[in-house]
Order: C-alpha cells, then structure tokens, then sequence
C-alpha cells in the first residue's frame, strides 16, 4: 500500500468526466452476501438486500458462526394499533440566513461578502461502488472501482451543470452576484453578493439557506485530564476487534491536517492521502500555496493519533484502529498580529473535502468541526449526500453547551451520526457538550464516546504558530467532542470491517443501527446523552439487516434465542431521512416467547430507536417489533441490529 502524497496516483485517480463517459459498466453485486472466495471478484455498487436476517455468534469479537435467512413471507401484517402518543412538538422556526449573516446584514446591508446559497435539490447521489478493502489502492480491482466511481460521478457532474446554469444566470442577473465556485455534492455555489441582495434571494423557495463562507468558527476543543488512549480504548471495548485485523478500507478525516512527521504516523505509517481543500483547489491537491500540515491549531495530530496511530510509543497511545487514513485539511494556516492562529473554517473548503473523501472512496468520513448552521445548510447536505454515496459520516457535535438546540454542523444534519462525550476518568458528561434537539426536533447527540485523553500533538500547542518547530514525540490531553469523536469514527469503522467481513453489509445505514445497538441508553433518550456511552458487543449472538416499513404497518423479525446463559436482549433501529421529508415515526418492541412485550422504545421526532429486555433472557422464539407508527412518506427504509450476551 502506498503511504504519503503521491501526485501521480492522485492524477490517475482524480476525476474525469470526459474520460469517465467511456468507461464500461462492471459487474454489480449479488442480492444475498457474497461468499468469501469470490467477494474480490465482484464490484458491487447496489445496496444490501432487504429483509435478510443475519446472524453471527461473536467471541471476543470474532465472528464463530454466521447464518443468513430470508425473513419470513408472514412477518409483515397489517393489524390496528392504538395510536396513543402525543401530537410530535412543531418544528422550531428556521431562518435561511445564517445568525452570523444575519448580524453581519442588520450591520452594513450594502457590504459584500463571499456567500454560500444552497439550493433545493432534484438529484440524488449514486450509491459508489464498493472498493475490495482486503487489497491496496493500487490492487487491480479497486483501479477498477475508482475507474467506475469517476465514470458515476462524471455523469452525475454533466447533470448537476445543466441543473444549475440557469441558477447561475439567476444570481447573476437578478441578484447582481458572482459566482466564484460551484459544487457538484450539493446544489449550492460559492457567491461574492452584496448582503442586502442576499435577503431577497433568500424569499425563493427553492432556497434552502444563505450563510458566509467563513463560518467564524475554529476548531472545537477543551481539555483538562491525562488518561491515554488506551483507557478510551477500553471505555468502548474496542481493543477485541482491533485483534481481528479489520485494518482494510480507508477513513477520511476533516480536520486542521496532521504533523505527518510524528512518530505515531511513521514506520508503519497509516497515513495515505495527504489533502489541502483550502488552498489545494477543487481536488485539493494543488497549488502554490498547498499546504496539507497541522503546523497552527495542533488539532488533526490528534484526532489522527486517536483514529490510527501506531504503537511505537507504547501500546497505551496505540489508535482505535490500523486502518489507513486520509486527511483532509478544512481549517487554514493563517496567523494574527500576535502570531496566533485565527482562520475561520470555510463552508466551501468543507464542501470540498466531502467531495474528495467521497471521490477517493473514502468509506468512513470523521468531520472534526463545528459550523454554525442547520440541517438545511450546506455542510450538513454534503453531509448528508456523501452518506447517500455510500461513506458513514461521523461529527462532533460541539462545544457549545450547556444549552438545549446548540448543536453544529455537520452532527445536526440527518443522516450523520452526531457524536456527544464523556470524560474518559470518571465516564462523567462534560458540561460543555453541545445538546439538541435539531430545529426538526430530533435528538442528538446520536451517540456519545469518552474524551480527554493523552494522545500525539504537533508540539507547539494550541493555536501556536508551528510552520517550522514542534516535535515528532510531542503528546497533549485533547478534550471536548473534538477529542471524543476519532473514538466513535474508529468503533464505526471496525464495525463496517466487522460487518462487510462477516456478511459483506455495505450500506452506512447499518454501521449506524450497530453503532446505536452499542449505546447503553435505551429508551427514554435525552439531548445529553442520546443513545448513550459506546461500549461495542463482543460475545453473544448478534443478529442485523433492513426492512421497509409503510404507514399502520407491523414487521415481526423473528430472533431463536437459544445456548449459554442469555442475558440483557438489546436491539435497535436507525433510519435516513432527508431535510426536507416530513419525519417518520417508527417503534420498536420486544416480544419475548410467551408474547410477553418486555421492552419498547417510542421515541416520537428522532430517528432511531434502542431498547433493552434487561436480566436473563428466556430461551425461545423472539420477536423484533417494527411498528410504523406514522410514516407519511409511504415507505421508510429502516437499519435494526441486536445483540444477546452468553455468560
């Protein structure tokens, strides 16, 4: 596998409309799993099947036995239910100027500024296909699949130009805007308009939201213990599946760039991709001024090290994974007066590095930061669209508490698991933590994982000058959802390895049911705590997969509990919906042999669900409740997951 910034790989892998027109369609996937001789054969592009049972009997997280099942032709009824839960809480009143534009237009309305209008869109991104993540980049087949992935999102390109060159002339015309970049992930543009312009664009209904590119905001941080990696590690319960090897595949991170030089990064190094998305260009990787170091806010070090440092300082700073990184830098090296760090993260340098990750086949995508926006804005539907390609999307949800609704984005958004935490010492929340609801009113954090803990730095410090100086064996405590969130990028991207080794389940969809599943709250759900404290499940009978459940409808997934001493029944429900849907309520029970429901969730706005048959489990057949209790849209696709211990 090749290591570092390689420029002719990335010229041989960068994207090509004219050269993806001609490429040919490969094969696609099988509708059941594939088997393990010829999973490398195959370059699947189409989504897990429906209505599969799948179940694995884990032993310290190895997978000891695996089965597949069709689910049973009876399992969907239609049967009367009594709807007695509340009407759901209306939805917060949502402005399409950005606060901080806002502030900026009452001040000086005859300014201009460099803007970012999103834009409602029509098209909906191609599902990638699957790279074989058992080989390198370089391997025959995943050549074949970047070479296929650049002849989807060629044409997916061709149409987002035709979609928007009438907008374009729009903003032009009418607006008296220039349009400075345009983006092929979402349907939004970069624009140098006048502000008061701005407020009268934003009267369209096709106008999602307005913001500045420059969010105002730097990276989320806040630390005060020493505990290392190794006691995150451990909180999460990592450290089993990290034994089986899942080193395959890569994860992107957006962050502030790494010290690629620190001894965690080197001799083996895990590092791949090396990208600048703020001054690199539209690929990020060009330029004069291309600079892809952590060298001012000493941010991405860390959330790297945590992700997939080695061990050569010790075991105890060893990361959550060994599986290969991409880093993507978003925050700029620029420097006040007082030589100190004070560049803003840009909307459009986000957007980009979305783009690139999604273009690399970057699987799982970690967005260390914190924009001021909401679930219509426009890093939250990049967001949102790169889950759609295929990536699980990973993001702090800030540091902005104690407050309700101060959650940023890209954790708000829809289809992105938005990561809470807690101090890794005394598994205490940390008051900081940005809280939910949504302006929708779903709840968030999804998820929260431990924080504070001593891992590699630039060896500067934060917000130092560091482009020239610091250290190869510097460590720092590094705190907040900042410092929790490369722990729940690794558990969800050990959990797709598990999964896609297992079963080969590619869809996001169930890394996020599984990731929930590991939650330890079930229902009720907070804005504090979510799902609750990741801790993986390493033995017992797990059983996962996808149904598709209508309005009034009933789904009964069948589970045999049988062998060992079962205990604590757990399960749990995730399901996508986009910003502009009207929101489906789903339910979950458990239905034990004897047709006793020993445990529900009902939870009304959100968007999953998790629920726990505490104490000994009676042996039997089981019943997974999926219960549409108002889905508007006509049919919602829905992720469950669970999981039984055997003592």
């Amino acid at each position: 596998m090749t290591r570092g910034l390689n420029t002719r790989r990335l010229s041989r892998l960068a994207l090509s409309a004219s050269a993806a027109m001609m490429t040919p369609l490969l094969m696609i996937g099988t509708t059941l799993p594939a088997t393990a001789q010829n999973r490398s054969l195959v370059l699947r592009e189409s989504a897990d099947a429906a209505d599969v049972i799948h179940g694995a009997l884990l032993s310290d997280g190895k997978t000891v036995t695996y089965t597949a099942r069709q689910m049973p032709a009876d399992a969907s009824t239609r049967v009367d239910f009594k709807k007695d839960k509340p009407e759901p809480p209306r939805e917060q009143v949502r402005d399409k100027l950005n606060p901080r534009l806002q502030r900026l237009l009452a001040k000086d309305p005859g300014a201009t500024a460099l803007l970012v209008v999103n834009f409602r869109d029509s098209l909906t991104m191609p599902l990638l296909p699957e790279p074989d993540t058992d080989q390198g980049r370089d391997a025959e087949v995943n050549q074949a699949a970047m070479k296929r992935a650049d002849a989807m999102l060629g044409e997916f390109r061709a149409r987002r130009d035709v979609q928007q060159r009438e907008l374009v002339s729009l903003l032009g015309d009418r607006y008296g805007g220039k349009v400075r970049e345009r983006f092929w992930l979402v349907n939004a543009m970069a624009v140098e308009m006048q502000l008061g312009m701005a407020k009268e664009l934003a009267a369209l209904d096709d106008v999602l939201s307005i913001e500045l590119d420059d969010t105002g905001t730097i990276p989320p941080q806040n630390a005060n213990n020493n505990d290392d990696v190794q006691d995150g590690r451990a909180r999460m319960v990592s450290d089993p599946y990290f034994g089986l090897g899942l080193t395959g595949g890569w994860i992107g991170l957006l962050d502030t760039g790494a010290r690629f030089s620190h001894n965690l990064f080197n001799s083996p190094s895990h590092i791949d991709f090396r990208f600048d998305c703020v001054n690199g260009g539209a690929n990020c990787n060009s330029g004069s001024a291309f600079n892809p170091n952590d060298d001012c806010w000493d941010h991405g070090t860390s959330s790297a090290a945590i992700i997939t440092g080695n061990n050569r300082s010790g075991d105890a700073f060893r990361g959550v994974t060994g599986i290969t990184l991409d880093s993507f830098k978003v925050y700029p090296t620029t420097f006040d007066s007082s030589n100190q760090c004070s560049g803003n993260l840009s909307v459009s340098a986000s957007v980009r590095g979305f783009q690139r990750a999604v273009a690399v086949l970057d699987r799982v995508i970690v967005a260390e930061m914190q924009a001021g926006g909401s679930h219509t804005g426009t890093i939250s539907v990049a967001a949102d669209n790169a889950f759609d390609a295929g990536a699980v999307i990973i993001a702090a949800n800030g540091n902005n508490g104690s407050a309700a609704s101060t959650v940023n984005e890209p954790a708000v958004a829809h289809k992105v698991i938005g990561v809470g935490n807690f101090d890794v010492q005394t598994g205490n929340q940390v008051d900081s933590q940005s809280r939910g609801p949504t302006p929708d009113n779903r709840i968030k954090p999804d998820i929260q994982a431990p924080t504070n803990t001593e891992t590699a730095g630039n060896g500067c410090g934060w917000r130092q000058n560091c482009t020239s100086g610091g250290s190869d064996t510097a460590f720092r405590v590094f705190g907040g959802t900042s410092g929790a969130t490369p722990y729940a990028a690794g558990a969800a991207a050990l959990l797709r390895n598990w999964l896609r080794g297992t079963s080969f389940s590619i869809d996001p969809g169930q890394v996020y049911a599984q990731l929930i599943l590991s939650g330890q709250q079930p229902y009720p759900f907070n804005n504090t705590s979510g799902a609750g404290k990741l801790n993986l499940p390493t033995n017992g009978w797990a059983w996962w997969g996808k149904v598709t459940i209508t309005n009034g409808g009933t789904i009964d997934i069948p589970i045999e509990v049988s062998g060992g001493s079962p205990n604590n029944f757990d399960a749990a429900l995730w399901w996508p919906e986009t910003a502009t849907q009207a929101h489906n309520d789903v339910d979950l029970s458990l239905i034990d042999p004897s047709g006793v429901v020993r445990a529900s969730s009902l939870s009304i706005p959100s968007v999953f669900e998790r629920v726990r048959a505490a104490g000994a489990v009676k042996p039997g057949p089981w019943k997974l409740r999926v219960r549409g209790y108002n889905v508007p849209t006509g049919g919602q696709t829905v992720y469950w997951a669970a999981h039984v211990r055997l003592y």
